[in-house]
């Protein structure tokens, strides 16, 4: 569905997101570092990215999440194995209501907005998550 979102003029990012694609990316991602051997874990995925994803879950992330990203520097040092880079990028960009693009800015009553595609909800499912206003 198309929705008309407003843009964070601090942070750069949307004020809302997609809960549908982020409980699908968020799904796919936990999915992954499940699989992960705690004693074989050299950049702390399970510390670092697990409880990210766990809050999400558990409705205790206050979305868009403006909080630590973690492996930034491993990140820009190309460091981090390509399947992590794969699985987590979505869902950053998407937690974080990011922009993979230069929206095309709406401005209304002093305020920026952008028309985005969000994703309908299954029939049998409901996205869960906490909006900051």
């Amino acid at each position: 569905m198309r929705k008309l979102v407003e843009l964070d003029g601090e942070y750069g990012g949307m004020l809302e997101v997609d809960t549908v694609k982020l409980k699908r990316v968020a799904t796919e991602f936990r999915n992954w570092l499940v699989t992960i051997d705690p004693h074989n874990d050299p950049f702390g995925f399970l510390k670092e990215d697990l409880p990210i994803v766990d809050a999400f879950f558990n409705n205790t992330l206050t979305l868009p999440y403006l909080g630590y990203k973690p492996h930034n520097w491993e990140s820009r040092e190309g460091l981090l194995p390509r399947s992590y880079t794969l699985i987590a990028s979505p869902f950053y960009v998407t937690v974080r209501g990011g922009l993979l693009s230069p929206p095309e800015v709406i401005m209304q009553d002093g305020r920026y907005y952008t028309w985005v595609d969000f994703e309908d909800a299954p029939d049998d499912d409901t996205a869960t998550g906490t909006v900051r206003h």
